[in-house]
């Protein structure tokens, strides 16, 4: 299968660090954080069919190793789509942090550095 070429630039702003812990808590979906930047994270819930209405800006809670947990965290649904992982109806959510406090900005890149892998250290598990 041929790829057209277009636009080789990357659209992120941030580099992004693959989770080795960590729950997004979004409205009433609680998931595990597969990926997270500076600019935005990705997680993976299990979908009950009840998230038919959800706005797309709303405050989330990010839970990390021990008693890390950041609180308030203004995101933004940028996508949110089916995974078929043969068992449940998994869903990938992505979201993008809006307008972060000096304070919170500090609290999420002490989370990024506590609770993911660099991934360069993971691009085999990414490449399949």
């Amino acid at each position: 299968m041929s790829k057209e070429k277009t636009d080789d630039k990357e659209r992120r702003k941030h580099k992004r660090y693959r989770a080795r812990s960590g729950t997004c808590a979004l409205n009433s979906r609680v998931g595990e954080i597969i990926d997270i930047s500076r600019g935005g994270l990705a997680f993976r819930y299990v979908d009950r069919g009840d998230w038919k209405d959800m706005p797309p800006s709303d405050l989330g809670i990010l839970f990390g190793n021990g008693e890390l947990c950041l609180e308030d965290v203004p995101l933004k649904v940028i996508s949110d789509c089916a995974i078929n992982d043969g068992i449940n109806i998994t869903r990938r959510c992505g979201v993008q942090f809006k307008e972060l406090t000096e304070k919170q900005l500090e609290q999420l890149e002490y989370f990024i550095w506590a609770n993911t892998i660099d991934f360069n250290e993971a691009d085999e598990e990414f490449s399949a």
